[in-house]
C-alpha cells in the first residue's frame, strides 16, 4: 500500500457511508451491474424525478417503479433516500469537465465560477433543497472549492479569508435560486407573471409605508424605489444576481487593496 492510498484510508475512517461511496472506499461502489440495474442508473433516475417534480417526488419506491425493478432490489447498491440523496447532489452538481477559469484576473474568474454554480442551480433547482449538512464532503463540493480557490491564489488573501468569500459567494448563489423557485412558486400558484407581482408588492410598499412609522423606507418609496418600472426590473432574476454578485466582487476588492497596502507598509 502506497503512502497516498494509506492517508486516504486514514481520512474515510470516520465518513459516512454515503461520502465512503463516493470516494469509492466502500464495497458496494465495487458493485457491478446486475440484471440491467446499476448505481449510474438509479442516481440518473432519481435526478429525473426530481427535474420533473421537485425532491419531495423523489422516493426509493419511485425510483425503483420509474426503472422497472422492485424496491428492494435498489437496496443492493444504495442503503436508503438519505445517501440517495447525496448520490443524486454530488452527480447533478459536478463541475463542468472544462471550467476555464483565467488565473491571472481573480475577478473575471470568481465571476465565471460563481456564474457557472448558477447554471448549475438553475439546472436543477432542487439543489438548494438538500440541506449544507448533506452536502459536506462531496466530490463535486470539493472540486469547486479547490476551482475558486485557485481563482484567488495569486490574490495577498489569506487561506482562511479565501475560503469565507468562497462561502460568501456560495451563499450568494443559494439565495439566488431559492428566491427564483419561491417567485416562481407564487406565479404559478397564483397565475400572475412574476414581473407584475413584484409591481403589485410596489403598491403595497406605496399604501403601508407610512411616513411616521416607517420614515426611512418612506422616503425609499416616495423617491421611486419601488415604483412598477424599477420593480419589474429587479424581478429579474439576471439583474438581481448580477447587482448582488458585483456587490460582493467589490467588496472582495477592497480586501484585496487592504492586504496589498498593509504589505507595502510593512
Amino acid at each position: 500500500m502506497d503512502e497516498r492510498t494509506e492517508r486516504t484510508e486514514t481520512a474515510n475512517e470516520g465518513l459516512p457511508s454515503g461520502l465512503k461511496r463516493l470516494w469509492g472506499t466502500d464495497e458496494r461502489a465495487q458493485r457491478k451491474p446486475r440484471l440491467g440495474l446499476s448505481l449510474e442508473r438509479i442516481v440518473q433516475a432519481a435526478i429525473g424525478l426530481a427535474d420533473a417534480d421537485g425532491l419531495g417526488a423523489v422516493s426509493m419506491s419511485r425510483v425503483a417503479e420509474r426503472l422497472g425493478f422492485t424496491t428492494m432490489s435498489l437496496y443492493r447498491y444504495v442503503a436508503g433516500k438519505d445517501e440517495l440523496l447525496l448520490l443524486m447532489h454530488d452527480a447533478a452538481w459536478e463541475p463542468p469537465l472544462v471550467l476555464d477559469i483565467p488565473d491571472d484576473d481573480w475577478r473575471t474568474a470568481l465571476e465565471k465560477w460563481s456564474r457557472e454554480l448558477r447554471a448549475s442551480m438553475q439546472r436543477h433547482p432542487w439543489l438548494e433543497r438538500i440541506r449544507v449538512t448533506e452536502r459536506m464532503g462531496t466530490p463535486s463540493q470539493l472540486t469547486w472549492l479547490d476551482r475558486g480557490l485557485r481563482a484567488l491564489a495569486a490574490t495577498p488573501l489569506g487561506e482562511f479569508e479565501k475560503t469565507q468569500i468562497l462561502l460568501l459567494l456560495n451563499g450568494h448563489v443559494f439565495a439566488d435560486a431559492r428566491v427564483l423557485a419561491d417567485m416562481q412558486d407564487a406565479a404559478r400558484e397564483s397565475g400572475v407573471p412574476v414581473g407584475e407581482g413584484a409591481a403589485a408588492y410596489g403598491t403595497a410598499m406605496r399604501a403601508l409605508a407610512d411616513a411616521e412609522r416607517f420614515p426611512a423606507l418612506r422616503r425609499a418609496v416616495d423617491a421611486g424605489a419601488f415604483d412598477p418600472g424599477e420593480a419589474r426590473r429587479f424581478a429579474d432574476p439576471d439583474v438581481l444576481f448580477t447587482y448582488g454578485l458585483e456587490r460582493i466582487l467589490d467588496g472582495v476588492e477592497c480586501a484585496i487593496r487592504r492586504h496589498a497596502g498593509e504589505a507595502a507598509e510593512s
